[in-house]
């Protein structure tokens, strides 16, 4: 589902915020990215959906080499990821039902489609009775089940998740990674980048060990 063959990421010269980085992931797998703040998980996930280029090496999603996929095709490859954010990312002027529909707008799908499938993930995330409620009035928790909601709503086969926990408190934070095992038991592909070793520990999950660039295991 998501290999890399010795990839570097750049920004300055002589200097690798990745270094020969070679991994697979498995179609199904729950996979925790782990290390220190600055160790790259964030820069790792951004070049698997595209937001930014390896400086060098191939990097194979979903059996397309995404090291030469054109600018024009970078939208098609994301509706088969959906990415979480540790800020949620949400759109505070609109309700819960409007960010969620938002990813499915935007690849134009018909406004009963959107319907039906805004309300199935709603309720899949157990929001569908928030759906007219926006943002500021929702709690952490269920912010950020609005905003995995609308990393699903286009059913990606991967779902990639920047620290999805590191505003909420440690009850909310069991709340959501049982939520992302639940989306993983329906046989969507997921990786999370953390820093909570604990919580690492405590699910028993394959953990991905980066440092200073390098992937340690």
């Amino acid at each position: 589902m998501i290999q890399m063959f010795h990839v570097y990421k750049s920004y300055l010269r002589n200097t690798n915020a990745l270094e020969d980085i070679n991994l697979r992931v498995e179609k199904g797998e729950f996979v925790f990215l782990t290390g220190p703040s600055g160790a790259g998980k964030t820069t790792l996930l951004k070049l698997l959906f595209c937001a930014e280029r390896a400086t060098r090496g191939q990097i194979l999603v979903n059996g397309r080499n995404i090291a030469r996929i054109r600018e024009s095709s970078i939208p098609y490859l994301r509706r088969n990821i959906g990415v979480v954010f540790q800020d949620f990312k949400l759109l505070n002027n609109r309700t819960a039902f409007e960010n969620v529909a938002l990813a499915l707008e935007v690849i134009g799908a018909r406004r009963k489609e959107i319907k039906s499938k805004v309300w199935k993930t709603l309720k899949m995330v157990g929001l569908q009775h928030k759906i007219n409620t926006k943002p500021l009035r929702l709690a952490g928790g269920e912010q950020q089940r609005i905003a995995i909601a609308r990393a699903l709503v286009n059913d990606p086969a991967i779902l990639l998740a920047d620290e999805p926990t590191g505003n909420l408190d440690p009850d909310l934070t069991i709340e959501i990674i049982n939520l992302l095992k639940d989306i993983n038991a329906r046989g969507t592909t997921v990786m999370i980048a953390t820093h909570n070793q604990a919580l690492v520990e405590k699910l028993h999950k394959r953990s991905l060990v980066l440092d200073k660039g390098k992937l340690l295991n």
